[in-house]
Parts: C-alpha cells; structure tokens; sequence
C-alpha cells in the first residue's frame, strides 16, 4: 500500500522526519548488538483478569458505531504482543548524510574507530573528511552529517563518542555493566487479536487493527528522483554537484566628484575583478561618468569577492583614484565605495544554481 508502519512513534524516526522537511537527506543506521540472554513466550500465554475483562467489554462486530471502543483498547494494549526476546543492550548511532554512496560505509569506519575497533590510520584517506563532518563540495565543515545515538541497556555511558579518534572508555566500561542492566534488543511480534478467545471479538479486534494501522501509517519517502537531460552542476539524482555556485551579472554604474588631475576632467575607467575573471569599462573624460557597462560573468564560485578599482588614464602611468572588495549575497544589489574624492556605485545580481539557497548559495 505504499505505507511504513513500524517505528513511526520512535526517536530516530522523529529526527529523520524532522531533517527531511528541511532538506534532502540519506539516512543510515550503524548498531552494536551484545546478547546474552533470551527467552520464548508460550504460544498460548495465559491471559490477565484485567485483559480477559477489557476483552469481555468490547461490542461482538467492528464497525464505525463501535470504533472509539476498539481504539481506546488499541491505546490501552497496542496492535501486538511479544513472542521472542533477546537481551541485552544496543547501540545505535544513527547518521544522516548527503547523498554519497561512500558515506555510510566511512561512517561505519567511523564508528568502529571510535569504539577502538580498528585504528584511524587504517581507515581509507578518501574517508578522512567525511569523518570529519568537512562536505567536499565546499571545502568547508558545514555539516555534512549529523548523528544521535541511542543506547539501551547498561549503565554510566550516555553513548556519545567522536568518529574521527578512539574515544572508547565510556564504551568499553559500559560493556562491563550489560549483564547486570540488561534490556531488550530483538523480538519478534504476533498481531494482538490472536490473544482474543472470542471469534467474533477476534475477527472485529483484527479488523480495528488493520484500521488503525492505516489510520496511522505514513507514506513511503519516494524514490530517488532521477534528472533527465544535462544541466549545470545538477548530478543524475537532481542534487547539486558543488555548493557556493550560481550566475553573476555586474553593473559598473558610475562615479561622482572624482579629481584625477589638478586642472581638467578626469580620464576615467573602471576595473572589475572576479577570481580570475578581469572586465575593463571604455574611458569618458568626466569627473562624473555614468559608464553603465553590464558584465555577464556566467557561472561563479560564490565565495569569491568583487573587487572594483576607478582610475584616471594618463600618457605614462594610470592613477589608482579609489578601490573596494566586496562579497556577494543572492539576489540583486547595489553598493557604494569611496574614492580619494568622490566615490562610485556598482549594481550586481547574484542567482543560485538550482536547489541552491542561503546568501551565498
């Protein structure tokens, strides 16, 4: 039917229901499982008087009249029983990432190195920057990954340890504690109504369930989507390829009050540097010149900064008249710098390639 029922109520589905709103993101479960103890239930458990009682309560037939009985006896007692249990503890360290195929299996690396497992110089040079939460596709530690852990059993040790170095004494004093705090691990389930002796109660009891199931099942996350066509630094998984990337047009507006010489209008130009990229305005002999030179430097690094220098044009050497650096934010802008006398405005418009955001894309 499309849904996913088990575990919709727990922890790690609330953190990863919560990530997905925010972004697109690959989620991964690394678990330590020790297990010392287990026992089977009987296949026919006797019953409680409280249960036989609730049980003797409910309506012969399940139908939309008797629906709030059945549900306040789902509430009370749940969907399923326990038949098979292990014990005892478990470690979850659960991970969300971007969508690297390599990721989980260097955070699996990363897992057991902090445990004291294997040692960090054995792990693959490759894996080193994951481990160290730095995305690749910007150079800069802007979270590629984040976890939380989820420990049942023993004691003394809340399960937080580093990825990137052997961080194992709390864990490896939490082993010694399992046996005597156990808890459970693994089960397996039988549907509830199976409990009931009654057949019609049964049949009504298992027909409320598969309501309530539906009632309160979510859908499956979608598939991964796949991008036809080739379009600039999107990957096949509609992703972008690099981050701080998107499209830069500059407007070299004009200058005012400038003096460049002690007698006449000044030679003026303008220059405009982005990373490698060097424009050039036309000179106009004015102290106020409206050059309106427009720039379309197609695809930039959005980290980079504007640099724009106004000078005055002589026979043996340029004068530098005024300069500035400026970072970039999405969206269209105009700034104003000062000269040594007068100053002058650039106008710019900054759009992120797509699935790109934030001020610097």
């Amino acid at each position: 039917a499309g849904l996913e029922v088990g575990g919709t109520r727990s922890t790690a589905y609330s953190f990863s229901s919560q990530r997905s709103r925010e972004d697109r993101y690959t989620f991964s479960t690394h678990s330590v499982t020790c297990s010392h103890y287990g026992f089977r239930a009987s296949t026919t458990p006797p019953l409680s008087l409280e249960f036989k009682k609730q049980v003797d309560l409910l309506p012969s037939h399940y139908n939309s009249s008797t629906k709030i009985k059945y549900t306040e006896f789902i509430h009370t007692y749940g969907t399923h029983y326990f038949r098979l249990i292990s014990g005892v503890k478990q470690l979850f360290k659960k991970s969300l990432c971007c969508s690297f195929t390599q990721v989980h299996s260097c955070l699996s690396m990363g897992v057991a190195v902090g445990l004291g497992k294997v040692k960090l110089s054995s792990v693959q040079t490759s894996c080193r920057s994951v481990l160290q939460n730095q995305d690749s596709a910007t150079g800069y530690r802007s979270g590629l990954h984040q976890h939380f852990t989820e420990v049942s059993g023993g004691n003394g040790w809340l399960g937080e340890f580093s990825i990137s170095q052997n961080d194992s004494m709390g864990y490896m004093n939490w082993l010694k504690s399992l046996k005597e705090h156990p808890d459970i691990v693994s089960y397996s389930l039988r549907p509830l109504y199976q409990l009931v002796p009654n057949e019609l109660q049964k049949a009504a009891v298992k027909a409320a369930i598969e309501q309530y199931l539906e009632d309160n099942a979510v859908k499956k996350s979608p598939q991964e989507p796949h991008c036809v066509g080739y379009t600039p630094n999107v990957a096949s998984n509609c992703c972008p390829l690099h981050a701080s990337r998107g499209t830069l047009s500059v407007t070299i507006v004009r200058a005012w009050n400038l003096k460049g010489d002690p007698v006449g209008n000044t030679d003026s130009y303008a220059k405009m540097f982005y990373g490698s990229i060097y424009r050039r305005t036309h000179m106009i002999r004015s102290n106020n010149p409206w050059w309106n030179a427009q720039y379309n430097l197609g695809k930039v690094d959005t980290h980079l900064g504007l640099k724009i220098e106004v000078w005055d044009e002589d026979l043996n050497f340029d004068d530098l008249l005024g300069q500035c650096v400026m970072y970039l934010n999405q969206g269209t802008h105009s700034f104003h710098c000062q000269a040594k006398r007068g100053g002058f405005e650039v106008k710019y418009t900054l759009t992120c390639d797509l699935h790109l955001t934030g001020n610097r894309c």
